[in-house]
This record gives C-alpha cells, sequence and structure tokens, in this order.
C-alpha cells in the first residue's frame, strides 16, 4: 500500500474546467463532459451508531427522492437541521461528511475494477489538523496522582509536542495545495496505488490512524473523477456510462443519478 506527495499541478485540469460551472451544479465539483454523474448519499447515524440511509428518512415522510434534494428537505428540517414539519424527521443527525468506511470499499471496488492497472491521484483535504500540526492541536492530560505539578506539567509538555508534529514534510508540502476556489477547497495532492485508495492510511499520530477518505479522486487518464465538498453530505462521481450503472446498482451504496448541470442541495 502506497502513496507520495505530487505537485498541484497534477490537478490543474480540474481548475481548468471548472472554471465557468455554476457553482450549484455538478459541474462545479466534477467536469463536465463525463457520459454520466452520480451522486452517493452518505448515511446518517442513528443514538446506536447504526447508519440510515436517505431512502428510509424519504419514505417515513412519504417523500419522493430526487436528484437535487438536500437531506433538510428530506427529513423536514430547516437550514440549521430544527424540525420545520409536523413529520419531520429526527431520529438521526445530519449525514456523515465523508462516506462510512465499509461505503468507501465498496465505492474503491467500482473505481478500480474501471480502472485496470492504473494508479491515481487523491486529494486530502488541506483543512485536517494532523497535516501540518501546530498549535490547532491540544490535547487533554490526566494529571497522574504519583507525580508533583512540575512533573505533570512536563508530561503534558511532551505529550502536546509530540502531538503537534506535523505528519508530512516540509518538503512534500512546499509547493501548496490545489486550491478550487471558495476559501476552503485546497486539497495536497498524492498518487496511490489501489491499495491506498480503498483502504487509506494517511498518517499514524498521537491521535490515532488518519483514515480520512480523500476529497478528490481521478486515474492517470481521467477517465472518471470523484469529489467530495469537505463538511458535505454526498460524493460525486462522473465517469463512463459503465461505471455508473454498476454505481447506482452497488447494493452497498445509496446512489441516485445526476445531470451535469443539476443543482444540488448541500447539508452541513
Amino acid at each position: 500500500m502506497q502513496f507520495s506527495h505530487v505537485s498541484a499541478e497534477y490537478g490543474q485540469w480540474i481548475i481548468d474546467a471548472c472554471a465557468d460551472a455554476d457553482p450549484l451544479t455538478v459541474t462545479a465539483q466534477v467536469p463536465v463532459g463525463y457520459e454520466r454523474y452520480a451522486r452517493i448519499l452518505h448515511p446518517a447515524l442513528d443514538e446506536d451508531d447504526r447508519q440510515v440511509g436517505w431512502s428510509t428518512v424519504a419514505a417515513s415522510r412519504g417523500h419522493v427522492l430526487t436528484a437535487a434534494d438536500s437531506f433538510e428537505t428530506v427529513a423536514g428540517l430547516d437550514a440549521q437541521g430544527n424540525p420545520v414539519a409536523e413529520d419531520a424527521w429526527v431520529d438521526t443527525d445530519l449525514p456523515l461528511d465523508e462516506l462510512p468506511a465499509n461505503q468507501w470499499k465498496d465505492l474503491a471496488l467500482q473505481l478500480i475494477q474501471a480502472s485496470g492497472k492504473q494508479e491515481f491521484v487523491l486529494g486530502l483535504w488541506a483543512g485536517y489538523a494532523f497535516i501540518e500540526g501546530g498549535e490547532r492541536i491540544q490535547i487533554e492530560l490526566e494529571p497522574d496522582p504519583a507525580l508533583n505539578d512540575e512533573q505533570n506539567a512536563a508530561a503534558h509538555a511532551a505529550a502536546l509536542a509530540e502531538a503537534q508534529k506535523p505528519a508530512f514534510a516540509d518538503e512534500d508540502l512546499a509547493g501548496g495545495p490545489l486550491e478550487l476556489g471558495g476559501g476552503y477547497r485546497n486539497y495536497h495532492l498524492f498518487r496511490a496505488d489501489a491499495a491506498f485508495l480503498s483502504d487509506p492510511l494517511w498518517a499514524k499520530t498521537a491521535a490515532g490512524e488518519q483514515r480520512q477518505r480523500p476529497s478528490l479522486v481521478f486515474p492517470e487518464d481521467r477517465s472518471w473523477m470523484l469529489s467530495t465538498e469537505p463538511y458535505d453530505d454526498c460524493t460525486l462521481v462522473g465517469g463512463p456510462s459503465a461505471l455508473i450503472e454498476a454505481i447506482l446498482k452497488d447494493p452497498g451504496l445509496e446512489a441516485i443519478e445526476v445531470g451535469q448541470f443539476t443543482r444540488i442541495g448541500h447539508s452541513n
């Protein structure tokens, strides 16, 4: 399982292709011109951390799920997630902001099967604190009753210094991220193999394994592209008809076909 940093220039084609797109449409994230597009809906979690699909929420209210729906529309909520309908869905939080690991593996398998032996370019959102470390990372450490105040302070300082170490070397980040606009759509790019795409592990830090799903993915030939906006409730894929059909039929995914100019609602 391998990955290595690559220049933001590898993603310049996305900037060029999406430059004139309506910011609310699918092609603001995934370039125009692919045969078909799919929107994969992230599940919500109930109080027992069980995954709940949008279709379950829609069925509870007699709502017909459409390609452009936001979760709030489906659930009868306002933009802040508060109920605005008598039958509003209140049994879960808002959807996850990335696909859960089991669904990501299902999707990755479809992408890998459509790509032969190619490698992939993956975009990791630059906003994750573990990437650069530093003061954004703070920890709490229970004092050890066997130590005095000075010793506990030293232990905390040592643990904090370890937690604040950057995950990547300065030379890996020197070129800066790919900037797709909006002030926060910035991504560090990496070349990776199929094994890493299926089960990403960016770093092992003091906080544990960093296994965030990539926000951008495309193969070397750019025959398809995946995009998940930061804090969004769905993942978009544009590509060949056969790939999109496989995604739509995958029983492990809740996916709905969208048009390239569909104006989609967003949660979170």
